[in-house]
């Protein structure tokens, strides 16, 4: 059974690191301010929290936390302890991407990170409609299993242009997503379509430039409880825009 070990000390030093890095920000000459690296920290334990200070950039209507649901894909996980949540991120004029942080405590079980630029990824690729232009480019860590999903204007539409079995249980697990462009690690992989216009679609000007990060479950429902596909193991995360 995956329970992770709750570590006060752990959310205390996440929380300082978020106040340092906001300091640095506000200290920072003008010219340097073009993109500020806005933070956000969540803790999945069984205290969730947020600590997103810039709500434009993270609303707080894009902000949801959740008890985990039992099902098929994640048997073994405790819903006393492990909570599941949304994160919206808008990133701003300026800025070309946002970056994720996914610390394990032990083997995760299920979904554990689902990123997509669509409100209505539910994992494997595809969306519902919801946004023009084949918006619904996807990664996710299903058990330890990450897989990235192209954009596509129809289910059948969809290629999984990457699947990578990592090793997870008590690591950690960095995202890059900027327009046409994804990375994570370790180990460091990266795929870019710039010409093929295959990954996330985040336009210098104009149109959608809003991420959706999934922790311990998939994004769909953003204003609700996800009831089908959820996980446990990813027990701290950190996001920035960049």
């Amino acid at each position: 059974m995956s329970k992770g070990i709750d570590r006060p000390q752990k959310v205390r030093v996440l929380g300082a690191l978020v106040t340092v890095l906001l300091c640095l920000v506000a200290a920072a000459p003008a010219a340097a301010q073009t993109c500020q690296p806005y933070i956000c920290y969540v803790d999945l334990g069984p205290s969730p929290a947020f600590i997103c200070p810039n709500s434009n950039v993270y609303p707080p209507a894009g902000l949801r936390s959740d008890p985990i649901v039992i099902t098929a894909d994640n048997p073994g996980c405790d819903t006393s302890f492990w909570k599941a949540a949304v994160v919206q991120v808008d990133v701003p004029q300026g800025c070309t991407g946002v970056e994720v942080l996914v610390q394990y405590s032990g083997t995760p079980i299920g979904w554990t990170v689902d990123i997509g630029d669509s409100d209505t990824d539910n994992g494997f690729g595809g969306d519902a409609g919801s946004l023009p232009l084949g918006q619904n480019a996807e990664v996710q860590v299903l058990n330890q299993t990450l897989s990235v999903f192209t954009a596509a204007d129809n289910p059948a539409g969809v290629d999984t242009i990457a699947s990578h079995l990592l090793a997870l249980k008590d690591g950690a697990l960095q995202f890059v997503v900027k327009d046409q462009f994804v990375s994570w690690g370790q180990p460091y992989s990266s795929l870019s379509t710039p010409q093929l216009q295959q990954l996330f679609f985040l336009p210098s000007s104009g149109g959608n430039r809003t991420i959706y990060v999934g922790l311990n479950r998939v994004v769909s429902p953003v204003n609700g409880q996800n009831l089908s596909r959820n996980g446990c193991g990813a027990r701290h995360a950190l996001m920035w825009v960049r």
